[in-house]
């Protein structure tokens, strides 16, 4: 039997489940109980593990918030257990894996990995590498045509892993050249016209010739300029006040001065501010001369003035066609220069690319023959074993067919347009299975495809959701057996109602719906031999449980043991 990967799933207050556990096994396990015990809820309670998104109806009525939790041994998930170390998770020395799962009543959850909390993204993402679940309806999946390439190349997963990495690698920098050669003649539209702009823009810019702070200094000398009038009539006052009076600051300071030289040798405090003032008197006089000189070099000169006023206005009409700021005219400055440079390489650049793409188009096709052979050998194999799985499974005269087109062009998955096609009927045509089946069929068909690819299938723990809805009798026993197979390699956990496929139970669950105190709440139970054989009696009978029953209870769990 495969190694056992779910060990144990603890259910708290989520609807008819007040509190649950369950030991799983490996081998099959088998999950039975009447309608409505609350055998869906162990499906929910892994979908949420899986990373479904929540539905507060769930919380059992009267609690504020429901707890889904499971153990898993990771042991021989080297691939899992790398994923988690990269991603800072610590593994216990018995490499246990602890999911859970908490739904709060405001419609949030909460999940966690080894009590860390974790995103609803990357629980999925860990979550795909531990379990693998088919309800009921999972079928659908496998009727849609898109899908069809996928589960053909799982097949072969081993032969076609490194050369569909290659394929995709080599799709991937294709397509990226075909965007780029794309844009690269969208470009050719007015090409000429905007190369003329370009240039006329950059010759503009360039002959403007403007430098950084450049108007601010035009400013101050526009300011000068336009008041030189005022300037020189207010430095002539103030030699007049400094100088061309008799009550002058300089006059009195010179009297000053000479008052304090007549007293000066008296004390010698004296003496030293009369050397101050003799300071003072000869920075006024020099002031003085350079005020003098400024004075008159002041000219109205209106020829100056209007060069500036042009210089500014040429500035400003630059700034709002090209940018507010010196910085902002600079970088579209730049951006012309390569935009122009870019249109006039254009032709050249096409030219390269084209070779490019030639180059990698052989690639392409080579990788994608390579693809093209694996899959036609995976067909033939295909077509083979599921015909015999399906006469297995009672669907006798059956033809099942994998069609392999070439498509038009590249796709992700190669050249390659495959579907699935069957004939149920002796004497029908081929066609697409997801118009030919019916529910029944539908649940056989992938059953047999599950039984087939569960010798390559990587993910340890299968759940199967009452996949045997609309078969019984010998085919129920069929999918048993397929399930037992399955489980040689894997853990199978498998809700059903099917007497024949409950009998081949490694470990069998018994869901049963009590009543206490007008409170309805459901409970999970190991059965045992005897309890074993009076379920499936049930499930073959009814309530009504006969001798008889019983005794082809027995005559199932026999025929099981045997196989």
């Amino acid at each position: 039997m495969g190694d056992i990967m779910l060990l144990s799933l603890s259910i708290n207050n989520l609807a008819v489940f007040e509190t649950g556990n369950i030991n799983f096994h490996k081998g099959l396990n088998i999950i039975t109980g009447e309608t409505g015990s609350g055998k869906s809820i162990i499906i929910e309670s892994v979908l949420l593990l899986l990373g479904m998104r929540a539905n507060r109806n769930l919380i059992r009525k009267g609690q504020t918030k429901a707890i889904v939790e499971a153990v898993f041994d990771i042991t021989k998930n080297d691939r899992l257990i790398e994923l988690l170390i990269k991603n800072g998770f610590e593994i216990d020395e018995d490499n246990l894996l602890i999911i859970s799962r908490e739904l709060l009543s405001t419609g949030k959850s909460i999940s966690r990995i080894n009590n860390r909390m974790i995103t609803l993204n990357n629980l999925k993402i860990v979550s795909s590498y531990l379990i693998n679940i088919h309800g009921q309806f999972g079928h659908q999946s496998l009727l849609k045509k898109e899908n069809h390439i996928k589960i053909l190349d799982n097949l072969m997963f081993e032969e076609v892993l490194e050369i569909k990495k290659k394929y995709k690698d080599t799709y991937k920098y294709y397509k990226k050249l075909i965007k780029e050669i794309d844009e690269l003649h969208n470009s050719f539209e007015n090409k000429e016209s905007r190369i003329e702009q370009l240039k006329y823009e950059l010759d503009e810019i360039n002959s403007a010739n403007i430098k950084n702070g450049e108007e601010d200094s035009l400013l101050k000398q526009i300011k000068k300029l336009s008041n030189i009038k005022e300037i020189k009539n207010s430095l002539e006052k103030v030699v007049v006040f400094i100088n061309d009076s008799d009550t002058s600051a300089i006059n009195n300071i010179i009297a000053s001065s000479k008052i304090l030289t007549k007293i000066k040798d008296y004390d010698e405090e004296l003496s030293i501010n009369n050397s101050k003032l003799d300071i003072i008197i000869d920075n006024i006089q020099e002031l003085l001369f350079n005020i003098l000189n400024y004075t008159e070099s002041l000219q109205v000169d209106k020829e100056s003035i209007n060069l500036i006023e042009e210089r500014i206005s040429l500035i400003n009409r630059m700034k709002r066609k090209y940018g507010y700021t010196f910085e902002k005219i600079e970088e579209y400055k730049e951006n012309c220069a390569n935009e122009l440079k870019f249109l006039l390489d254009i032709d050249l650049n096409i030219a390269k690319l084209n070779k490019e793409i030639d180059a990698v188009y052989k690639k392409l096709k080579l990788s994608s023959n390579k693809l093209t052979d694996i899959r036609k050998k995976s067909a033939h194999l295909l077509e083979k074993n599921i015909i015999q799985e399906l006469n297995d499974l009672n669907m006798k005269n059956v033809n099942f067919k994998v069609s392999i087109d070439s498509t038009e062009d590249f796709t992700e998955e190669g050249k390659d347009d495959i579907e699935f096609l069957i004939s149920t009927n002796v004497g029908s045509d081929l066609d697409s299975v997801q118009k030919i089946v019916s529910g029944g069929e539908a649940s056989r068909l992938m059953l047999a495809f599950k039984k087939i690819m569960s010798d390559i299938d990587l993910i340890p723990t299968i759940v199967f959701d009452e996949i045997d809805t609309g078969i019984s009798g010998k085919t129920s026993q069929m999918a048993g057996i397929k399930m037992k197979y399955i489980s040689d390699n894997h853990q199978v956990i498998c809700v059903t109602h099917s007497p024949q496929v409950a009998s081949f139970a490694d470990k069998h669950l018994l869901i049963e719906k009590n009543i206490s105190k007008n409170s309805t709440y459901s409970i999970i139970k190991k059965l045992e031999d005897d309890e074993r054989t009076q379920e499936i009696a049930r499930l073959l009978s009814g309530m009504n449980i006969t001798e008889k029953s019983i005794n082809n209870a027995k005559e199932l769990i026999d025929f099981s043991n045997k196989i």
